[in-house]
Parts: structure tokens; C-alpha cells; sequence
């Protein structure tokens, strides 16, 4: 398979590096109550932001997703990022939300380094997947809905084939490439902003690598995908 970034993508956001884990062999059904007893520590801890003079949208790594969604047209008021969405509603407090330990995962990396995280299953992908602009042709199917709908050309989108993954970048999932319990092979991906500097992807990345096998019990492969390595093979 093979992932790779279109150079317009780089332009729109100038030192964007992506982190990506690549697992194979996971156990997504298994309770993980260690897992989930992180995820509600991390969950709290994101809602002290509340009471600070912070808002989600205004967060220090938060506002930079807003402003640069915004210099390619983008309303950050229509169309936050996932991190600002979960990141607000940690800070509304009560419960956290779980879904199933990859995502349950996933989003709590996404809290504790307050940066967008997902993922896909592997085996519900084309032999190709692409963070591109979209084109004619290409569909998206909303979790609400049953029906996949055209997109319009010039969205930077995670598409596989003519399928659209992801919406506005780091906005929407599609219910296509979706982590189910079942899911046996994942790819995690993390996008950090350029101004946030490497040492942050680096900090991603050992998470990934940590959590993966510690509750997943499954060794990943890392890539630190940027312009100047913007594809990867495996």
C-alpha cells in the first residue's frame, strides 16, 4: 500500500508533518480497562482548561488549525477541526465518550498534545490512500447518512480511490474506513502544523508507538511524513 501527500497540500500549509503508525494484528473487541481508565485521566485534565480564560477555539494549538483553515477559505466557525470539537466538549465536562479502544485512543492523544488524531482500517482501503484536493467524482458518506454525496473540486481531503474520508482536512470522518472492534489493521495518522514545530511530531510519535503496543499488544511502523518525504510504502 502507499500513502502519499499532494505538493498542493504542503503549499496550503506550509511545514505540515503528519505522523503516522501503520498496526497490524489488533485486538479492537477486547475490554481494555487500563486504556479506558487513561482516556477519562486525560479527559479531565482537558477540561481544566475551563475557568482559565481559554476557550477550545482560542487554545495556543488550536487558533493556528483556525487560522490556516481560514487562509485557504475555510470557516473555522462552520467547520473546527476535530481536536477544537472534542477539545470543547472535554471542557463542558461530565462523562467522556467512548466509542471503541482505537478511537478511544486515538482521541485521547488528540487531547493530551491537543492536535487532531484519526485513523482508518487498513482493510476497508484501496491499495492507495491520499491527503489530495478533491476532484469530480469524488463521494463522501456522512455517519447520518445512507447515501454517499458528491463533493466539491478543491477540498483537502483523505481519499482512497473516489472516496472521501475525511471532509475540510481535519473536520468530518466519513463512515467509510471507519474503526469498528473488528478493525485487525490500522493506520493512525496525527497532523501537525508547521509552526508547532517538530518536537511535538516527535512526542506523537513516541506515543503512538507506546500505546499501540502497550494496548493493542501490536509493535507499529512510524513515519514522519512532511515535503521533503511526502509518501510512504509498506
Amino acid at each position: 500500500m502507499r500513502f502519499s501527500v499532494a505538493p498542493v497540500v504542503f503549499e496550503s500549509f506550509p511545514g505540515l508533518r503528519l505522523v503516522v503508525a501503520l498496526a497490524e494484528e489488533i485486538d479492537n473487541h477486547s475490554p481494555k480497562p487500563d486504556l479506558l481508565q487513561l482516556w477519562r485521566h486525560t479527559w479531565e485534565e482537558a477540561g481544566r482548561w475551563k475557568g482559565t480564560g481559554v476557550n477550545a477555539q482560542s487554545h495556543p494549538r488550536v487558533r493556528p488549525w483556525r487560522d490556516a483553515m481560514g487562509a485557504i477559505g475555510v470557516s473555522g466557525q462552520k467547520f473546527p477541526s476535530s481536536v477544537e470539537a472534542i477539545l470543547r466538549r472535554a471542557m463542558k465536562g461530565g462523562e467522556p465518550f467512548s466509542i471503541n479502544p482505537l478511537v478511544d485512543y486515538y482521541n485521547l492523544v488528540s487531547l493530551r498534545h491537543v492536535v487532531p488524531a484519526g485513523g482508518f482500517d487498513l482493510e476497508k482501503l484501496d491499495d492507495k490512500l491520499e491527503l489530495r484536493l478533491t476532484r469530480r467524482g469524488d463521494m463522501f458518506l456522512a455517519l447520518d447518512e445512507s447515501e454517499p454525496l458528491a463533493v466539491a473540486d478543491g477540498e483537502v481531503a483523505y481519499v482512497t480511490g473516489q472516496v472521501v474520508l475525511t471532509r475540510h482536512f481535519v473536520w468530518r470522518q466519513s463512515r467509510a474506513g471507519l474503526l469498528m472492534p473488528g478493525t485487525r489493521s490500522v493506520f493512525l495518522v496525527s497532523e501537525i502544523l508547521g509552526t508547532l514545530g517538530k518536537r511535538l511530531a516527535d512526542t506523537v510519535t513516541e506515543d503512538f508507538q507506546a500505546g499501540l503496543t502497550r494496548y493493542f499488544d501490536s509493535v507499529p511502523q512510524t513515519f514522519l511524513v512532511d515535503e521533503a518525504h511526502p509518501s510512504i510504502t509498506w
